[in-house]
Order: C-alpha cells, then structure tokens, then sequence
C-alpha cells in the first residue's frame, strides 16, 4: 500500500498528513474549507487562547461581555446514604472486620472496596453491591471515607478493573471477574 504525505506550512507553523491518497485527500479537502471563506481560521501560536482581564468586560455575574459563561465551579461530591447491610456474621460466615483482616487489603480504597463487594456478594448472596452499602462498612468499620468515593470507584474501576458499575445505575457495582479472583486468590498478598 502506498502512503502519500502532505506538509503544509502557514507562516511559522507546519503540520503534516499522511496516510492513504483517500485519508490526506479527505483531510486536505477539510482543511482547505477551514482555510476558505468558511470564516472560521486557523489559530496560530501567537494567538492568545484565552482573554485577558484587560479586554472582558463582565456584564452579569458568571459572563463576559459577549454572554458567554466565564464561571468555572466545582463538581460537588455526590451524597452517599449509607445503607445498612449484615456486616456481623455469623452461621459459618465471617464478619466484615474479620474478612478484611483474613484478605488484608490495605490502606489503598480500591482494594478495600472490592473486599467489601465480595463480601456482599459473594459470602452474603446479593447480586451486586452499592456505594451505600461501601459507606456503611467505612463508617462501621471505622475508615476514614474518601471525599469522592464515587470518583475513586470509577478511577479503581478503569485502573486495576476489579469492579464496575451496573448498566444504567452508576451507583450500584458488581465484581468483575479480575475483582473476584483478586480478592479469592491474590489476597493477602505475599508482601504481608
């Protein structure tokens, strides 16, 4: 297959575009439009990104002079309700504390958080496992709980995999199958 290349130079920036004859075709048609009287350009390093104070003048609280929003708030932390579940044991099951014990997960909340939703899942029957249920053990168990517990479950769910959220219920978790062998075959872990 042969690739065809297009260097384009506009002043002091230059790009390339390689690929097949279609691909460079297709993208140099794109940017030919851009570059025509569409009205719209091509910004250049010398152009500043974002307005300075000097030329924003604020109309209303949260927009510029030309209505659009300036206001950069934070996302605040969803509120989790703790929600009860059997965290004694009891007929040939462990307690929550003794299972975390025996696994001895750490201080890390990822791997905290898969023993707690093997715990429920697994030694106490439910389908899946819910952010309410992982705030209740903290606070019983008493962890310190991490500002965005829903944030952190997402991070641990995309980084090691060990759980992820239920389709069309991003409150609700299940282990996936890494998370179940993880805390059934890894823990503890031969560091201890």
């Amino acid at each position: 297959m042969n690739n065809t290349k297009v260097k384009i130079s506009i002043g002091e920036d230059s790009f390339e575009i390689e690929g097949s004859e279609e691909f460079v075709t297709k993208h140099l048609e794109e940017f030919k439009e851009l570059l025509s009287g569409s009205g719209k350009s091509v910004p250049s390093k010398k152009t500043p990104k974002a307005k300075t104070k000097k030329n924003t003048k604020q109309t209303k609280e949260g927009e510029d002079s030309e209505g659009k929003s300036t206001s950069r708030s934070k996302t605040r932390t969803k509120k989790v309700s703790a929600e009860r579940f059997d965290i004694h044991g009891g007929d040939g099951k462990p307690s929550l504390q003794e299972f975390l014990d025996e696994k001895k997960p750490g201080r890390a909340n990822g791997p905290r958080i898969a023993v707690i939703g093997y715990y429920v899942t697994e030694l106490l029957g439910h389908k899946n496992f819910s952010e309410g249920q992982v705030e209740y053990a903290y606070k019983m168990l008493g962890i310190k709980r991490p500002n965005h517990l829903h944030q952190i479950m997402i991070n641990n769910k995309n980084e090691k995999d060990y759980y992820e959220p239920l389709e069309g219920d991003e409150s609700n978790w299940q282990l996936t199958r890494t998370g179940e062998i993880f805390v059934a075959d890894n823990l503890p872990s031969d560091d201890e």
